[in-house]
């Protein structure tokens, strides 16, 4: 049985996502967005480390590399973002349609609309001006 994998930073809250909370992987094998990574990082001479806020393992890196690009992306979160985009997107596309709708519909020219005989009406009866009917 496989099991659930969390789409979201449990030190932030946020969701994982492929552009600015990418999940990466720490040595002992619990996954953080690199934001949080990077705040809990320390920089000791040549060496970032990160303590696990789980179980408080230090991953150490270079210095020279940024601590997100030392560090391997997980790739299950990372295929599951993805199918979620597309969802997403495929969601967006549909609101999308359904917004051009009621742009639509809601930019009718006057002569359009319903009950517009009714509305002018009213308006010409506070004005004193007889509108013609045809």
């Amino acid at each position: 049985m496989d099991a659930i994998v969390e789409l979201e930073c449990i030190v932030c809250c946020h969701e994982y996502s492929r552009s600015n909370r990418i999940p990466r992987v720490l040595h002992c094998n619990h996954t953080f967005c690199a934001p949080c990574l990077e705040k809990m990082s320390k920089l000791k001479g040549v060496i970032y480390t990160v303590s696990c806020p789980l179980c408080r393992w230090i991953t150490c890196t270079r210095a020279s590399l940024t601590l997100p690009g030392a560090l391997w992306v997980n790739t299950e979160i990372w295929d599951q973002i993805s199918e979620e985009q597309r969802e997403n997107e495929n969601n967006s596309v549909e609101d999308l349609k359904d917004s051009k709708l009621l742009f639509i519909e809601t930019t009718l020219p006057v002569s359009r609309r319903p009950n517009l005989k009714a509305s002018l009406r009213k308006v010409f009866s506070c004005i004193g001006m007889p509108l013609q009917s045809r």
